[in-house]
Parts: structure tokens; sequence; C-alpha cells
């Protein structure tokens, strides 16, 4: 068994950083003495972008020092990963800075908070607190203003949206990587998806700088393939377990959108934006949410078994 004492079992640390976001993630006074590995890696990005990214600079040009940029931050955020992981491998007790820092990485309770407040707002028709609070989970989607031109039937279409990509980004693909790399893969993981959130974000603003994050997208989308498949089949089972949710709509739906996951979800649901809800909004939201919790437990029985299997062979 790795580690001193047993303890930096990387099941066992993951479980406990589970533990422990689940607990008190998104928790400000916590975050405000210890910040977020993503806003660290965040700080970084934006330096290296103001070092690098010359708007003067050909495309092609710009997208060799975007990539160069990228590259180099993967390298710091493994170095990070692999110094942490030896420290914690070689130190009695050290192994709780490598659980922080997994717990940090994860960002699920946050946006389970966010959500719950969407689904009371939407019910009572507070669209300004819908909007107020969706907006950060769909920023990289969506800009303050194109929110305000969506109709009731479409915001709740975005909350789908918005509670998939949580589940997806905070929650399945850091706790795969970690799963299948250990903390490198982990935080190479998060270097890539906080880059790819900070130019998705400036592409809404300014279309036209596209060419320095070229491989920030590239990248990102190979690190999400996977568990955003594994997410998707995870809500088709799901909705064996929640009434009026419908098994087939989801795995038909969920090859047709760009993200599988927010489509087979919202097939489970049976979304149709061409006609009012038979029901209010705030009932499909909440089996929505149902299959999330349901396809959760069973994403911690699937990355346990990863990790038995990593230190099987």
């Amino acid at each position: 068994m790795p580690g001193v004492y047993g303890s930096a079992e990387p099941l066992f640390l993951l479980l406990f950083a589970l533990g422990i976001e689940a607990l008190y993630g998104g928790v400000f006074f916590l975050e405000k003495w210890s910040p977020k590995p993503r806003r660290l890696l965040a700080g970084i990005i934006v330096r290296f972008d103001r070092l690098l990214n010359e708007s003067s600079s050909s495309p092609v040009i710009t997208a060799v020092t975007g990539g160069l940029s990228c590259i180099l931050l993967i390298t710091l955020a493994v170095i990070a990963g692999f110094g942490i992981s030896l420290i914690s491998l070689n130190a009695p007790f050290l192994w709780l800075i490598e659980v922080f820092v997994i717990a940090f990485c994860l960002d699920y309770r946050n946006q389970q908070v966010r959500m719950r407040k969407v689904r009371k707002a939407l019910a009572l028709k507070s669209y300004i607190t819908v909007r107020g609070e969706l907006y950060p989970l769909v920023s990289s989607l969506f800009r303050p203003r194109d929110l305000e031109k969506l109709s009731e039937s479409q915001l709740a279409a975005a909350c789908v949206g918005g509670m998939a990509r949580g589940f997806v980004e905070g929650f399945i693909t850091p706790a795969f990587w970690y799963a299948l790399l250990g903390l490198p893969g982990l935080l190479a993981q998060q270097a890539v998806f906080q880059g790819a959130q900070f130019y998705k974000q400036r592409y809404l603003q300014a279309p036209q700088e596209k060419h320095f994050s070229q491989m920030y997208f590239v990248l990102e989308r190979i690190f999400v393939v996977v568990p955003d498949a594994l997410a998707a089949l995870m809500f088709i089972f799901s909705t064996i377990f929640i009434p009026k949710t419908s098994f087939s709509q989801a795995f038909l739906r969920c090859w047709r959108g760009k993200h599988m996951a927010d489509a087979a979800l919202g097939g489970a649901l049976q979304l149709d934006l061409s006609r009012p809800s038979e029901t209010n909004w705030r009932q499909e939201l909440e089996r929505g949410n149902m299959i999330v919790l349901i396809a959760g437990i069973m994403a911690i029985g699937l990355i346990a078994s990863a990790i038995l299997a990593r230190f099987a062979f």
C-alpha cells in the first residue's frame, strides 16, 4: 500500500477530498485563506496572456505562442503535481496537502447550491434571480445580455445544461483524471480547463481573438470527451430509478448534441422547447437533480474501481 502508514492510498485521498468538498465546497471563509488551485492557475494564465498575446502578430505566430504558453502551463502544473505527490508519499501526515488540493480542484457543491437557488427562483418566476445565479454556471456559453433574451423555457434548458456541465466539469472530469494519472494528471487537466474557460469568456467579448487559445480548446476537448461520455451513460441508467423520465430519449439524444451529457439529461427530462411544460419547471429540474445525484453515486463506484484497477497491475 503506497504512502506513509498507508495514508497516501489514492482511493482514500480521493474519497476524503470528495467528503471535504461535499461539506465545505464553495464556503467563502475557507477560500479566503486557502485559494483554489484554479484561481492560482488563472493568475498564471492572465500573466502569460499579457506577455505573449500580441495583437499585432500574425495568426500563425499568435497560434504558436498560444500553444507554447499552454504547454508551459501544463508543464508547471505537472511539476507541481509530482512535487506534492512526492511529499504526500514520503512525509508523515502531509498527505493532507494532497487531499486539500484535490478538494479545491473539485467544484460541485457550490454549483449544486446555485442550482437550488435557480430552481426556487424559476418556480417563483423571479427571472432576475434566475439569471444572476445561472450566469456563473454558463458564463462560457452566454453573455449577461444573452441570458436576458431567453424565455422561461429557454432559461430552464440553460439550467439543465448548467446542471450537466457542473457535474462533468466540477466532478467527473477532475476525479477521472486523478484516478487515471494521479495529482499530476489532475493539475494538468485543471490548467487546460481554466485556460479554456478564460478564453471562452474572452471570445464572447472579442470574437477576433481566437488564435492564441486554439491549443487550450483542443486539449480541453480531449480531456473532457471520455468523462462527458461516462456522465451521459450514467444519466441514461439513472432514469431507471426516477419516475417520469425517459430512458429511450436520453439514449437517443445523447448522440445528437455537441455535449453528450447535456443532451442525455435533456432527453431524460423529455425537454421540448417548442411547447409549454405540462408541469412547472421546478418539478422538471428537481427530477434532473435526482438524476445527477444518482449518477454521482454511480460515478464514485466507477472511479473507485478505476483506481483499484490502476494499482492492481
